[in-house]
């Protein structure tokens, strides 16, 4: 069946300021040029200002995307979340929203995707008591979504489906609203970058580093169908959250706890392979397993981590990651634990403790090291867009590492984990201009390092 692609629309913000509009537009436009936007990716349509074709940009939002950022909290989010003060969201359809079955019972589902985090904020369809902030679910034409960013800490109070998504799945209603949500708390689209990846054309929305913030621990680059917060969705969704979509939202809007493993249906995850959840097992009983190493994906996850040895029967937080089915799974005892034997069956997965994800490559003085040569570091990238380098495959210790690094081919621009090596001081250092990067020549110097995946 051809893949159906459909633009999910987002706006930014909520209502601006009154005034004159032509003044204020001036102004919108200024700012986003100020904050990195392309000029030609901006444009005026019946009096707003929108950005990337469909992303409305308010003034009081213009202003906001030119505050500096608060930390790094380096999927993708933009400069404003939903504040602490907000703790409970309401959604609450229209009467003509509720008319559409599946679109209903979208939003039930969406929801539920949410909830099911436990994260700091909570969702519940309205009418409802103790509401800290609200949402108003309307419909538009077509087959797409449009929402917000959020604004004074506060989520954006609408969004809009397409009546046209009435004649889909309820599990495609629920990723479409599940996206649109994930706007209005504060999420960008994970391919803002570069919209082909999902909807087979189109370009960069424009970011310039501002507002598309990278999360850690999740992909610096989209896949299709590997995040609800792609740009583009496919008729064959399946509504559930992946795994780098679960590491965002627990980034953003986590209370601090390890969300728990038996919140997760993995077999809603089949055909992801290679997604990996990270969730947690309390104490461990019983529960039953099919296979050894791969387990069927309906088996007890955290009794499958202590058969592997990822855990012990006291629990902790395990990584589990989406494999294809197979033809048949071998029970075998370990660890206290017998698993069973079965025949073929469509899905699988395996299960790993946690490593630590490695520190930033800019929290390491790398001419501390000198003298260790041949000791290694495992470090991280974000995002590259500059830094001073000198010499080519051999640089000086004092060079930007993740520059270095693209330099050296060993990750994309886009960023990624290296491995720094402390070697002996050159004589001299040659210049060169690789994968982008221009490094520097240098005379003797008393310190380097070499780069590796």
């Amino acid at each position: 069946m051809r893949r159906l692609s459909m633009a999910l629309l987002v706006g930014v913000s909520l209502a601006g300021c009154g005034g004159d509009p032509e003044v204020e537009n001036q102004e919108i436009i200024s700012n986003l040029i100020e904050a990195g936007f392309p000029a030609n990716d901006i444009q005026v349509f019946d009096g707003a200002v929108y950005v990337g074709r469909d992303a409305h940009v308010t003034l009081e939002a213009s202003r906001e995307l030119l505050q500096p950022l608060e930390g790094s909290a380096e999927q993708y989010r933009t400069t404003n979340q939903v504040g602490t003060g907000v703790t409970k969201i309401c959604v609450n359809p229209t009467a003509a929203f509720n008319s559409y079955p599946n679109l209903s019972q979208g939003l039930d589902l969406a929801l539920a995707n949410y909830n099911e985090q436990g994260l700091r904020l909570t969702f519940a369809r309205g009418p409802a008591t103790g509401c800290t902030a609200n949402i108003t679910a309307e419909t538009t034409s077509g087959t797409g979504g449009q929402a917000g960013f959020p604004s004074n800490g506060m989520p954006y109070g609408v969004f809009y489906i397409g009546t046209g998504l009435n004649s889909y799945s309820a599990d495609v209603n629920e990723h479409v609203i599940t996206h649109e949500l994930g706007h209005a708390i504060g999420f960008r689209h994970s391919d803002y970058y570069n919209r082909s990846i999902s909807c087979g054309a189109g370009g960069d929305e424009g970011d310039a580093g501002v507002g598309a913030i990278h999360i850690p621990n999740t992909p610096t680059t989209a896949t299709v169908g590997g995040s609800i917060m792609n740009s583009c969705f496919r008729s064959t969704e399946t509504g559930e959250w992946t795994g780098s979509d679960v590491t965002a939202l627990s980034a953003l809007y986590s209370t601090g706890a390890v969300t728990s493993c038996s919140n997760y249906s993995f077999t809603s995850y089949r055909g992801q392979n290679g997604t990996q959840i990270r969730c947690g097992c309390g104490a461990v009983g019983s529960g039953t397993v099919w296979g050894t190493d791969l387990y069927t994906d309906d088996s007890n996850v955290c009794v499958a981590a202590v058969h592997a040895g990822a855990i012990s029967t006291a629990g902790g937080t395990v990584v589990v990651t989406i494999q294809p089915g197979q033809a048949s799974y071998t029970g075998t005892t370990r660890n206290g634990v017998t698993t069973s034997s079965y025949g073929a069956w469509a899905g699988s997965f395996s299960v790993s403790g946690v490593t630590p994800p490695p520190s930033a490559c800019s929290s390491y003085s790398f001419t501390s090291y000198r003298g260790q040569n041949g000791t290694s570091i495992r470090c991280s990238c974000g995002p590259v867009s500059g830094g001073t380098v000198w010499g080519t495959d051999l640089y000086t210790d004092d060079s930007n590492a993740c520059a270095a690094a693209v330099h050296a081919g060993v990750i994309p621009a886009s960023g990624g984990n290296v491995s720094v090596t402390i070697r002996p001081g050159q004589a001299s250092y040659t210049g060169t201009t690789r994968n982008g990067i221009t490094t520097y020549s240098y005379g003797a110097w008393a310190g380097s390092f070499s780069l590796s995946p």
